[in-house]
C-alpha cells in the first residue's frame, strides 16, 4: 500500500515505490505567503522520488504558497495538482518570488475532471466538493487514493433545516458516484465541530465505499473523536480499518 504519514489537519504523505503524494500540506506554524522554514512536519520525499502535490482548496488550512516554497526546495520538478478554485498567475508567483515557469507544472481540476499523465502512470479524477474546490481520486502504482479535501456532510446544528437538508443531498450525490469502488487508503473528514454531526459524512463513505484503511482527518487537534466515533454503531462495524492517526501516531504502513 505504501507509507502513509499524518502531517497535520487534512495533511497527508502517501510514500509509494516511485512517487511521493502529499495531500493538503498545511502548517499552522507557517505564514499561508511566506517562506516555508522547515517545520518536524515535513514530508520526507527520499532522492529520486516524484513529489506530486496535492490541493484541494483554497482555503488557508488546505492551501499555503508556503507549500509550494517547500515543494520546488525539496525536489526537482514537483507536479502539482489544484481544486478548481485556487487561481495563481505569473505575476502573483512572481511578486511572491516564485518561478511563473512553474504553472506549467499546475493543474487546475474540477468536478469531473479527468486527468492522464503522459507516461500512464497518474490518473486523477475530482469529485465537486460540498465546500469549495474538490476531492481527489488518485490511480497510481497500482494503488487507488481517495482524498477527500472538505467534501463532507456539513450538517451544523442551529442551521436552517432546508440549508441542512441540501447539504446532505449534495454529500449523497458525490458518494454515489463512488459507491461500490475500491481504495486502498481514503482519507475523510472527522469534525467535532459538528457536535451530533460529526459522523454523518464517514459513516455515509464507510456504508457505501469500499475502502482498505480509513484515515480520519480535520479533527483541529481533538483527536479524541476518532475514539468516540469508533463507540457508534457505524463506527464498530467498521473499527479495524479505521487509522489512529494523531500527533503521536503520524506513521502507517
Amino acid at each position: 500500500m505504501g507509507r502513509v504519514t499524518y502531517l497535520y489537519h487534512s495533511g497527508f504523505a502517501v510514500e509509494l515505490q516511485k512517487k511521493v503524494l502529499v495531500f493538503d500540506y498545511y502548517d499552522p506554524h507557517q505564514t499561508g505567503d511566506g517562506p516555508y522554514d522547515g517545520r518536524k512536519n515535513a514530508p520526507v520525499v527520499p532522492a529520486g522520488k516524484q513529489l506530486v502535490m496535492f490541493f484541494s482548496h483554497k482555503h488557508p488550512d488546505h492551501f499555503q504558497l508556503s507549500a509550494i516554497r517547500w515543494a520546488e526546495k525539496v525536489s526537482p520538478g514537483p507536479v502539482y495538482f489544484l481544486g478548481n478554485d485556487i487561481r495563481l498567475n505569473a505575476k502573483y508567483l512572481e511578486k511572491k518570488g516564485l518561478p511563473a515557469c512553474i504553472l506549467e507544472r499546475m493543474n487546475r481540476i474540477g468536478a469531473g475532471t479527468v486527468y492522464e499523465s503522459p507516461l500512464k502512470d497518474l490518473w486523477v479524477e475530482a469529485l465537486r466538493s460540498t465546500d469549495q474546490g474538490a476531492a481527489f481520486l488518485v490511480y497510481t502504482e497500482g494503488t487507488a487514493i481517495y482524498h477527500a479535501g472538505d467534501l463532507n456532510d456539513w450538517r451544523w446544528e442551529g442551521e436552517p433545516e432546508d440549508w441542512n437538508a441540501r447539504m446532505e443531498q449534495d454529500y449523497k450525490r458525490e458518494i454515489d458516484k463512488i459507491a461500490g469502488k475500491h481504495f486502498d487508503m481514503a482519507f475523510i473528514p472527522l469534525d467535532p465541530r459538528q457536535e451530533g454531526n460529526y459522523h454523518l459524512g464517514m459513516d455515509l463513505f464507510l456504508q457505501k465505499v469500499d475502502a482498505d484503511q480509513v484515515f480520519p482527518m480535520h479533527m483541529w487537534d481533538d483527536y479524541d473523536v476518532i475514539r468516540r466515533y469508533k463507540q457508534t454503531k457505524t463506527g464498530r462495524l467498521f473499527a479495524e480499518k479505521i487509522a489512529d492517526v494523531s500527533d503521536k501516531k503520524r506513521e502507517f504502513l
